[in-house]
């Protein structure tokens, strides 16, 4: 990291002196560009957001910088929506439930490439830093006919920055839990760009370091010892005006232990987590555009590759065990374009695409082992035909050959949206999806239970998983003088045909607790959601999402073999919602307060820990995680830089689960509300040159 440092500061003179752009540090405060904002995901194509016939929200730098965010798992929860969901006392790994879902019902993209895997998603919203990200863009309701079968809550597209101009920045942040541990970010990043704008290079860098917390004084943690890393780099190069290439590339590390406090060989703690993974990741991409803009052509290739050595242990278990991931994505898509008329245009696109995953897991110790293998062949055409100023409409298909399926899957897609005026918009849309069965999904974590170790295993049985998803929205924004006002509503509801479930079975063995993943019932998720923006000039920005939802299955489901079947899902409250109010988000002093609201819910909490010896259904307390923040921005124009300290509070008022298991025999997954207790933070940002 020194070597990083010394090369940042060596950088950083040399864009000083090359830098040749005296309006970067001009603040836009011109609120109507959000209701132009471009967006790419909801069709596959860049067009404006008022014009976008798939809902897209946005999580921009703005928001970033408002609740001090440095992983994309800090920002996602102030989606509307979204839940970021903490799954283990003992490693944390964490899941993101879009409209009451699980993690593995949503699709991850990394700029538009769905290379982001089941095991990535165990802790991988963790592991990539907000300073690499332009922007986060989310849709939420079925998206299968573009992004595969996993887009059935929706879908989440991280898209990285890319080299614009010269600059270099440079953050360091550094929390304190109370009588806890101290965590330290540091994050770099810059860019070159030659003065043709033909070509140029963006580069990202990280470290994190945490100790272990343990909450209860048990001498376990319930927040594991962490040190994760980052380095990546993005480049461009354009041929002439018809053909753009871009190329990345990153690779991440991180160590993670959690369990008895304890630095050593995790196999000599009573009881531990350890995980020790290397990820990385690349992208290559080639865009032909005709001069006649009508049409365009994009092929592209991306592969990510992760090893992983990790225990999984109780009182010095032989339980070491290895895994090995690759996913492979390459695919070609063409885009066109014809007018008819002076207002109306038809946009067709159509592609096809190949996908492999394929994962090996294996701790030898307890006879658990995994290979799975999957392979997917998919063509999707979608046309977009705009009738006038008013009309939109949008119909999709997508065909799909999958390894574990005989049959083809096809999956269709319609959406309409009018425009009454430029005030009102309303839409509609219906997605269908699918998930095929498959072996390792985002709950395949190992974990602890009843004074031992639980395990999923899978029906031979297990068929897919089928989908309906239906949403209903109505957008209003009304701009008056230098105040912006906004509301969106919607209602939403999604069909699960032969839903995956997990359900206990009897187990040989009284120190392991079995889970089966088979079909359960039918399930329905029924919701609104409801955000409302206000924004006074560059004074004053106050936004707010609730969603409120029932999920249930048609028939109840026994999720263990001590207690009653139930209908509802567990660990999914009916209400949540979260907020942020900006004061003087444009100027040199700035504060902002923020909350994330979780409503009660159902949890599951398997006995075998001194405080419990029988499996229970708790019904949870809500939490309110509030948190504020102050900044003040120092503009050298000088030299071109802007320094900015920034000095908050996380959970301001301490809203953390109270009723932890103790002792190495806790149930892991008995975790539930926000990740973190109160934390206090001071960070600082150091930019020379692009836009601060």
């Amino acid at each position: 990291m020194r070597n990083l440092l010394l090369f940042v500061f060596m950088f950083s003179a040399f864009i000083s002196m090359s830098q040749n752009h005296p309006d970067s540090l001009k603040i836009a405060t011109d609120s109507l560009r959000e209701i132009e904002e471009v967006t790419v995901t909801g069709s596959r194509m860049a067009q404006s957001k008022k014009n976008s016939v798939i809902s897209v929200s946005t999580l921009d730098q703005k928001l970033f910088r408002a609740i001090s965010a440095s992983s994309i798992s800090d920002a996602l929860k102030f989606s509307p929506g979204i839940r970021m969901e903490t799954n283990c006392q003992t490693c944390n790994y964490t899941q993101v439930r879009m409209n009451g879902l699980g993690g593995s019902y949503s699709q991850i993209l990394i700029n538009g490439r769905p290379l982001f895997s089941s095991l990535m998603g165990l802790y991988g919203l963790e592991q990539i830093p907000t300073n690499m990200v332009d922007r986060i863009e989310v849709v939420n309701g079925g998206g299968s006919v573009l992004y595969g079968s996993n887009a059935i809550a929706g879908t989440i597209n991280i898209i990285t920055k890319q080299p614009e101009i010269n600059f270099i920045e440079v953050s360091d942040k550094v929390s304190l839990i109370p009588k806890g541990p101290v965590e330290q970010a540091i994050q770099v990043n810059g860019a070159f760009v030659s003065k043709s704008k033909k070509n140029g290079f963006l580069f990202s860098g990280m470290n994190k370091v945490r100790d272990g917390y343990d909450r209860n004084k048990d001498g376990f943690t319930e927040i594991p010892r962490v040190n994760n890393s980052l380095l990546g780099i993005n480049a461009f190069q354009n041929i002439g005006r018809s053909i753009e290439l871009h190329a990345d590339f990153w690779i991440l590390h991180e160590q993670r232990q959690g369990g008895q406090l304890w630095n050593g060989d995790p196999q000599q703690a009573e009881q531990s987590e350890f995980r020790n993974q290397i990820t990385s990741i690349g992208q290559f991409s080639g865009i032909w555009k005709s001069r006649n803009k009508k049409w365009n052509v994009q092929a592209y290739t991306g592969y990510q590759k992760t090893n992983r050595n990790h225990y999984t242990g109780i009182d010095h278990a032989e339980a070491w065990g290895k895994t090995n991931n690759i996913t492979l994505q390459s695919g070609v898509q063409f885009g066109f374009t014809q007018r008819f008329g002076a207002k109306s245009k038809s946009t067709l696109i159509g592609g096809a695409e190949h996908y492999y995953d394929a994962i090996q897991d294996e701790i030898r110790g307890y006879d658990y082992s995994i290979d799975q293998h999957i392979t997917q062949f998919a063509g999707f055409l979608q046309d977009q035909f705009d009738l006038g100023e008013k009309w939109s409409f949008v119909a999709g298909l997508r065909t799909t050959h999958h390894s574990n399926l005989q049959n083809l899957i096809v999956t269709p897609r319609a959406a309409i949206l009018f425009k009454a005026n430029g005030q009102w918009q309303f839409r509609l849309s219906y997605g269908n999806g699918f998930k095929a069965p498959q072996v390792f999904e985002t709950d395949m974590h190992m974990a602890f239970a009843n004074g031992g170790i639980s395990q999923i295993r899978v029906d031979k049985d297990l068929k897919s998983e089928k989908s309906h998803a239906y949403s209903a929205q109505v957008n209003w924004n009304r701009r008056r003088k230098k105040m912006l006002y906004s509301s969106e509503l919607t209602l939403f509801h999604t069909q699960l045909l032969h839903s995956f479930v997990l359900n206990e079975i009897p187990s040989p063995d009284p120190n392991k607790t079995l889970l089966l993943r088979t079909n359960g019932s039918n399930a329905e998720v029924t919701g609104l959601s409801e955000s409302v923006r206000l924004r006074w000039d560059k004074y004053l920005q106050i936004d707010l999402n609730v969603t409120y939802q029932e999920s249930r299955f048609t028939e109840a489901q026994q999720w263990s073999l001590e207690v009653e079947p139930i209908k509802a899902f567990l660990r999914t409250p009916n209400i949540y919602g979260s907020s942020t109010i900006s004061i003087f988000p444009e100027g040199s002093w700035s504060g902002s307060l923020n909350c994330v609201y979780t409503g009660s819910m159902l949890v599951p909490h398997f006995g075998g820990t001194p405080e419990l010896d029988h499996d229970v259904v708790l019904k949870t307390k809500s939490f309110f995680d509030v948190g504020i923040r102050a900044e003040h921005a120092i503009h050298i124009h000088k030299f071109e830089q802007t320094v900015r300290i920034g000095l908050g509070i996380q959970n301001l008022f301490d809203s953390y689960q109270s009723d932890f298991d103790t002792s190495k025999f806790r149930d892991s997954n008995f975790v539930y509300g926000p990740p973190k207790p109160r934390t206090v933070f001071v960070d600082l940002k150091w930019v020379i040159g692009g836009k601060h």
